[in-house]
């Protein structure tokens, strides 16, 4: 049998406080928390267009500073090859993502040679 608010499987977990355990401003904070973390998710979800229970394991998994610093970079290299600014590189990129890194290069190479073109 677990413990009060622990879960079966590893003892070295601690233990979460049970909201009748709590006093009534711990419960209005964890109310507060509760609604502030799924508006959190539930916007990163809408942004991503995945569930928030995928948001949620992203989360966990990845450094999403990181993450962020690699995703500039890899801007600013498409940027570089293709003298396009990051709007239109990003553009590219949501317009159809289903698209494959094949039809992605195309768009990448077709809108480049118009901005070439004007100059």
């Amino acid at each position: 049998m677990p413990a009060k608010g622990g879960t079966m499987g590893n003892n070295n977990e601690s233990r979460t406080m049970q909201p009748l355990e709590m006093n009534d401003q711990d419960r209005e904070c964890v109310a507060k928390l509760s609604i502030i973390l799924a508006e959190a998710f539930e916007s990163m979800a809408k942004l991503t267009r995945l569930p928030v229970k995928e948001v949620l394991h992203i989360v966990e998994e990845v450094d999403v500073a990181k993450l962020k610093e690699a995703t500039q970079d890899v801007i600013k290299k498409i940027a570089h090859a293709t003298d396009l600014d990051r709007t239109h590189i990003i553009q590219i990129f949501q317009s159809d993502q289903s698209a494959s890194i094949d039809e992605i290069v195309i768009r990448l190479h077709e809108r480049s040679r118009v901005n070439r073109s004007k100059w």
